[in-house]
């Protein structure tokens, strides 16, 4: 089923040119949830390859969705089966791959309490779904500079319900191969990568990790060699123009009306994961290697603490012998910090990375170190 329709025989199959699913990407390399009441587990798959949508469109010439591509599925751990699946970027044009973590949480949806997942996607939208059903609730822009589409269709009668509505001038695929096409919201590395983000029955807000990164992509013919790179397109990565100056926000996020409660503005992508605790507190580091502590309600700074390198590792909490402590390794590097960990210096290295933080160099250091913190 997908939004509540049945998908039919080889509803994948049908929605590929030829035999190109077989080098088509689509992998989930992403996070795994599970919910024991409705003995399902719930995963995403990643963008389609190659990264030249020309390269990829239909036997018309035409955009093809690809699935199941960009999706988020339901599936029973017994059987195998899928109970519902859910795609949210048919035909990929930025690779915005869907594996970020599915959380699942119950929590009010327009006056009711619903059991639902809630995803913040690559793509720069917020998800909210019933995760017995995959009935879409909410899905809504969680960085306001995301400007790929005007968003998603909410009208079940629509013939286009539940796909997003792509902006043509920031479209890879309309603008064509070999032609650069600027300010596209978000980056490849989307509004949020796979650092997991955290839901507080406290407040019943989730706290989001963030990047507040805009990218232009030039897509170009690639050949597919088993075993080597096959991207197909060239990058460059900058701050979101016309903000805060910098690369990354933490949020709070209300799932239930799809709406940012409070934004704390980052210089960096925040690429660590958050941790919320039963006291109030929100946790989460930065890549110039700050550990910070904010008051769930409105984000106020409440502790930080600068580690020896960029954190890009998930805060964690633990209990010994009665008392609580919060730890965290720091040590740069993943996407946003490439550049810094293999000490790459050409701009468009890292898939655009290298040069759209090239300032991190001045910031912080290499280095692998675990932090502990005792609780008062």
């Amino acid at each position: 089923m997908e939004l509540g329709k049945p998908v039919g025989e080889n509803s994948s199959l049908k929605t590929w040119n030829g035999e190109q699913w077989k080098t088509g990407g689509g992998s989930t390399w992403g996070w795994y949830s599970y919910d024991p009441k409705l003995n399902l587990f719930y995963y995403g798959t990643a963008n389609p390859s190659t990264w030249n949508p020309v390269q990829r469109a239909g036997p018309d010439g035409k955009p093809i969705d690809q699935k199941w591509t960009m999706s988020i599925f339901a599936r029973d751990p017994d059987t195998g089966m899928a109970r519902w699946a859910y795609q949210m970027t048919p035909f990929d044009e930025w690779d915005y791959d869907g594996i970020n973590e599915m959380i699942l949480a119950d929590i009010d949806v327009g006056g009711k309490t619903r059991q639902t997942l809630v995803h913040f996607d690559r793509n720069g939208l917020a998800y909210t779904l019933d995760r017995a059903t995959g009935e879409l609730l909410v899905a809504a822009k969680f960085d306001p500079k995301v400007n790929w589409t005007t968003g998603v269709v909410m009208d079940p009668k629509d013939p286009q319900y539940g796909r997003p509505q792509v902006v043509a001038k920031y479209s890879t695929f309309q603008n064509g191969q070999d032609v650069n096409t600027k300010g596209i919201c978000p980056a490849a590395l989307g509004s949020k990568d796979q650092q997991p983000a955290s839901f507080s029955p406290k407040t019943g807000l989730f706290y989001v990790p963030t990047n507040h990164v805009c990218m232009d992509y030039e897509p170009f013919k690639v050949s597919y060699t088993a075993g080597q790179p096959y991207v197909g397109a060239t990058l460059s990565m900058f701050p979101a123009p016309d903000s805060h100056g910098g690369m990354g926000n933490f949020i709070a996020w209300d799932a239930g009306k799809g709406k940012i409660v409070w934004s704390k503005p980052e210089q960096f992508s925040v690429w660590s994961g958050a941790l919320t605790t039963a006291g109030g507190v929100a946790f989460y580091g930065t890549l110039e290697g700050y550990l910070k502590a904010v008051d769930q309600k409105d984000g106020k700074d409440l502790f930080k603490f600068k580690t020896p390198s960029g954190i890009i590792g998930n805060v964690m909490t633990y209990s010994h012998k009665g008392k609580q402590y919060v730890a965290v390794y720091s040590g740069v590097g993943g996407w946003a910090g490439i550049g810094l960990a293999a000490g790459l210096t050409n701009p468009t290295d890292g898939l655009g990375a290298v040069g759209g933080y090239a300032e991190l160099n001045n910031y912080t250091a290499l280095g692998g170190s675990l932090t502990v913190f005792a609780l008062p």
